[in-house]
């Protein structure tokens, strides 16, 4: 075998590695996840949110407030693209009205959690629907996915398209034990096994990204540790945690 043959099968071997080790993190079909918005800012991505109705979408509090505060960045700085797999194109792009952040907010994963008025109402069809809201947290163990713009690779660049991966739900004592975070509101999720290079977990860009479980909404994307893709948690916000404070200000 010479060099250039060598070389050939060299590459072929990386990228069938790569891929084997993306394997659990998929691109998403059209009109899957017709929940799923990318929250951008000056024109530049942020964040994943859900649609929860017509008028307003969920989203995480660090991605639009101001110095980890409950004030946030003026509304009109934000649009939302809706309806598209597409982080840059198609679907229905629109600004914003008003940004709530949660009162109780203060920086942390607690209570991180934002809602976005959308400035006109979306048009809803088979690509741009708005979600349900999980009523109580699925059992321990329990297979939830979630959909976000995030790095498919460490390190790497955002995905153009929507990217969707499923993760294991633990208990609190043992989210506890691993994070040392007992957040009331703290939904923790690992992966099944760890692969090398896998990034099936939450990466940079996802922050927001909505995790589903029976076609409802049980949490919203706030940090994953010590890099993507490893065998800690990843944390996010227990949405049924939230459900008066979502209903008394997404009127």
């Amino acid at each position: 075998m010479n060099s250039v043959q060598t070389r050939m099968v060299f590459l072929a071997v990386l990228l069938l590695a790569v891929a084997a080790g993306n394997a659990s993190r998929l691109p998403a079909d059209v009109g899957s996840r017709p929940y799923a918005i990318s929250v951008q800012r000056n024109g530049v991505h942020v964040a994943g949110g859900a649609l929860i109705s017509q008028r307003w979408a969920l989203t995480a509090a660090h991605c639009v407030s101001l110095a980890g505060a409950s004030r946030s960045y003026p509304a009109r700085s934000f649009l939302v693209r809706a309806g598209s797999i597409q982080r840059l194109a198609g679907g229905q792009l629109v600004a914003l009205s008003q940004v709530v952040v949660h009162s109780g907010y203060s920086g942390s994963a607690e209570n991180d959690l934002a809602l976005l008025q959308l400035a006109t109402p979306l048009l809803l069809n088979a690509n741009t629907q708005p979600i349900a809201l999980a009523s109580a947290l699925p059992a321990v163990g329990s297979q939830i996915t979630f959909a976000g713009w995030g790095s498919s690779l460490p390190d790497g660049a955002l995905s153009h398209r929507l990217q969707v991966a499923t993760r294991q739900s633990i208990s609190a004592a043992a989210c506890q034990e691993s994070l040392y975070l007992s957040h009331e509101d703290l939904l923790c999720l690992v992966p099944e096994s760890v692969a090398a290079g896998e990034t099936s977990g939450l990466c940079t860009g996802d922050a927001g990204s909505p995790a589903i479980y029976n076609s409802q909404l049980v949490g919203i994307a706030a940090f994953f540790v010590a890099g993507c893709g490893t065998e800690q948690p990843d944390g996010y916000v227990d949405v049924t945690q939230h459900l008066d404070w979502i209903a008394e200000t997404s009127v």
